[in-house]
C-alpha cells in the first residue's frame, strides 16, 4: 500500500510540475527582478492585479500605461528587462497556469499601445524557481539562465529560440551583460559538497544561437570573504545551491567603459568590487556594519560612464531578518574609491528629497538608464523614477508624481553637471548659484555666499562694555537695623512703637537708678540699704543673668 501511494505521488508530480511552484502573488520580491527602465519607459509587473505599468520618463510624469497578462498565459510573471537603447519594446520570462516556463515580449509604436508580439515555451523542462534573463546591448536578443537550461532568444523575427542543458555548476541568482554584445557575468550559488554551497560566479563569452555560452573566467568570491571569529556572518550557510530564497538573492551589474564589476550579497551585507581582466581577487569591497544584512540587494552603475555605484542599502536585523530601514547610497568610485571609509555622494532618501508620495519606505529593487536615471521599486509594487537633472539644478522628489521635478540650486550653491546629487555650497571667493569671482579688493565672499559684499558695508560693533550696574533689592537685615536705630517722630503712634523710644527710656531708668546708689554710697558709705534694695529688685525681675547687674 505504501508503494503504491509513492508511486503515485511521484506520477502526479511528473504530470503536474506545477506543484513545484510556490506563488504569493503580494510577494513582489518573489521570482526575479520586477522593474526595468531605459531613457524611454520604465515597466514595472504586478503579479496581483495580473498588470504590467508601463511609465513614460518625463518630469513630473503621472500618465501610467496598462497592460494586462490576459494578452498572454502568464500566471506569474519573474522579472522583466528592456533595451539600454531608446526602445519602447519589453521583455518578460513567466511560469503559465501549467507550470511552463515561458519567455515573450511586448512592443509598441505609440505612447500606450503594447502589442504582444511573440511568446514561447521552454519545452522539456520543469517549473524552475532560480530563473533568470538579461537583454544584449543592442536590444537583439534574451539571454536566459535557470537550473536546468540555458537559452537565447531572439527579437526578430522569426523569433528563434535555442536552448541547451546547463552544463554549469552554477544555480543563477543575477546576469548582466550591460552595452555589451560579447559577453556577460553570471553570479549564484556552487554546490561544493552534498551539504554546502558557496557563492560564485562566471565571466561568460556569449554566441548568439551558434552555441552556449562558453565559460571564460570563474570569479573568485567566497575565498575572498573573510569575516572576524566573532562576526555571525562566519557561520552562515547555504546547503542547497537550487533552493530559492528572497534572503538569498544576488546582483550584479558591470560598467563597459572602465571594465568593473559590482556583485552585491545581501546575506552577507557586502558589495565586492571586480575589474573584468582580473576576477581572481575584488578590487575591493565595502560592507555595512556588522549585525546587519541587505546592503547590496540591489546594485547598478548609475550611467554608461561606469564612475557612479548605486547600491540599494537596506538593513535588516542579521538573526531575525527584521527591517529597520532603506535607503539608496550613491558612490563615486572613479574619485573616491570603493571601501568601508568611503563616504556616499548621496543618501536618498534626505531632508530634501524625500520618499514619493506614492511609495512605501521599503525598497526591494533598483535599476538605472544609461543617462543616470534612477528607478526605485517597493514592497507593495509602487515605483517611482529619480530624473537625473541638468546642471545648475537638482531632482525633488515632494511631488505627487511617480518621477521626480527640476528645481534650481538655491543660493548659494551650485551644481556644474547633471546628476541626481544636491546641489553643494559654492567654495570661497565665490558667490550667486553659479559661484562666480567675486571682484572686490575687500569683498566678503565666505563658503556658501549668496552676494558679493565689501567689509565696509557691516558696520563696527563695539565689543568692551560696562559692567552692568547690580540691581536694586530689598535687603531686610539692612531695613531691620535701619529702623531700630532710628527714631521716627512722624507722629505719636511711630514715638511709642519705636524701638529706639524704649531703649532710651531703660537708659534713662538704668542712669537714674545708679546715680542715686553712688549719691546713696557717698553719704553713707558704711550702709548698703539702697543697693541691697535694688539688687533685690533685679533679681526678682531676672532681666540679666542672676541679677548680678554690677559690682559697688
Amino acid at each position: 500500500m505504501f508503494i503504491a501511494v509513492q508511486i503515485t505521488m511521484a506520477a502526479i508530480l511528473l504530470v503536474d510540475p506545477v506543484l513545484l511552484y510556490t506563488k504569493v502573488t503580494t510577494d513582489y520580491d518573489l521570482y526575479g527582478i520586477k522593474v526595468a527602465m531605459n531613457d524611454r519607459i520604465m515597466v514595472s509587473a504586478d503579479n496581483l492585479y495580473l498588470v504590467w505599468y508601463i511609465l513614460p520618463i518625463s518630469a513630473n510624469s503621472s500618465f501610467i500605461c496598462f497592460t494586462y497578462y490576459n494578452e498572454t498565459t502568464c500566471d506569474f510573471v519573474y522579472s522583466i528587462v528592456v533595451p539600454m537603447v531608446d526602445s519602447t519594446l519589453f521583455v518578460y520570462n513567466c511560469i503559465d497556469y501549467q507550470g511552463n516556463n515561458l519567455i515573450g515580449f511586448f512592443a509598441s509604436n505609440t505612447t500606450c499601445d503594447f502589442l504582444l508580439v511573440n511568446e514561447q515555451i521552454i519545452s522539456n523542462y520543469s517549473t524552475q524557481d532560480n530563473f533568470v534573463i538579461t537583454i544584449d546591448g543592442n536590444g537583439t536578443g534574451v539571454y536566459g539562465f535557470a537550473d536546468d537550461f540555458i537559452f537565447f532568444y531572439e527579437l526578430q523575427a522569426p523569433f528563434k529560440l535555442t536552448v541547451w542543458p546547463n552544463i554549469f555548476n552554477i544555480s543563477p541568482r543575477a546576469i548582466d551583460i550591460g552595452s555589451s554584445m560579447q559577453y556577460g557575468v553570471l553570479v549564484g550559488y556552487c554546490q561544493s559538497t552534498p551539504s554546502t554551497a558557496i557563492e560564485c560566479g562566471s565571466i561568460l563569452a556569449l554566441n548568439n544561437s551558434l552555441s552556449i555560452p562558453d565559460r571564460v573566467n570563474d570569479i573568485s568570491i567566497r575565498s575572498n570573504l573573510n569575516f572576524n571569529w566573532s562576526d555571525p556572518r562566519i557561520n552562515f550557510l547555504v546547503a542547497q545551491s537550487r533552493a530559492y530564497s528572497a534572503d538569498t538573492t544576488m546582483s550584479v551589474s558591470i560598467a563597459w567603459r572602465t571594465r568593473q564589476i559590482l556583485i552585491g550579497i545581501q546575506s552577507l551585507n557586502i558589495v565586492l568590487l571586480y575589474a573584468f581582466d582580473n576576477v581572481s581577487q575584488p578590487i575591493s569591497t565595502r560592507q555595512n556594519e556588522i549585525g546587519f544584512s541587505g546592503f547590496g540587494k540591489s546594485v547598478a552603475w548609475l550611467d554608461n560612464q561606469g564612475q557612479k555605484a548605486v547600491i540599494l542599502a537596506n538593513r535588516y536585523v542579521y538573526l531575525t531578518k527584521q527591517w529597520i530601514s532603506s535607503s539608496v547610497h550613491i558612490y563615486d568610485v572613479a574619485s573616491d574609491g570603493f571601501t568601508d571609509e568611503t563616504q556616499p555622494v548621496l543618501i536618498f532618501p534626505n531632508s530634501e528629497q524625500t520618499m514619493f508620495e506614492v511609495m512605501n519606505v521599503v525598497l526591494i529593487q533598483l535599476t538605472c538608464s544609461k543617462s543616470g536615471t534612477l528607478a526605485i521599486f517597493d514592497i507593495l509594487g509602487n515605483t517611482a523614477a529619480l530624473i537625473s537633472a541638468p546642471a545648475g539644478m537638482y531632482p525633488y522628489t515632494g511631488v505627487p508624481y511617480f518621477t521626480s521635478s527640476f528645481v534650481p540650486c538655491i543660493s548659494g550653491t551650485h551644481r556644474n553637471y547633471s546628476g541626481l546629487e544636491l546641489c553643494t555650497p559654492c567654495p570661497n571667493g565665490t558667490f550667486s548659484n553659479n559661484c562666480e569671482q567675486c571682484a572686490r579688493n575687500d569683498s566678503f565672499c565666505p563658503y556658501g555666499s549668496v552676494q558679493d559684499l565689501s567689509y565696509s558695508t557691516f558696520e563696527s560693533i563695539e565689543q568692551n562694555q560696562e559692567y552692568p550696574e547690580s540691581p536694586e533689592t530689598t535687603v531686610f537685615d539692612d531695613l531691620l537695623m535701619q529702623n531700630m536705630f532710628s527714631l521716627n517722630t512722624k507722629s505719636l503712634h511711630c514715638i511709642r512703637v519705636s524701638p529706639m523710644t524704649w531703649v532710651l527710656v531703660v537708659l534713662t531708668l538704668g542712669i537714674t537708678a545708679a546715680m542715686v546708689v553712688v549719691v546713696a554710697e557717698a553719704r553713707c558709705p558704711h550702709t548698703h540699704n539702697i543697693q541691697s534694695r535694688f539688687k533685690q529688685v533685679f533679681q526678682k525681675v531676672d532681666l540679666v543673668g542672676e541679677g548680678e547687674v554690677s559690682k559697688f
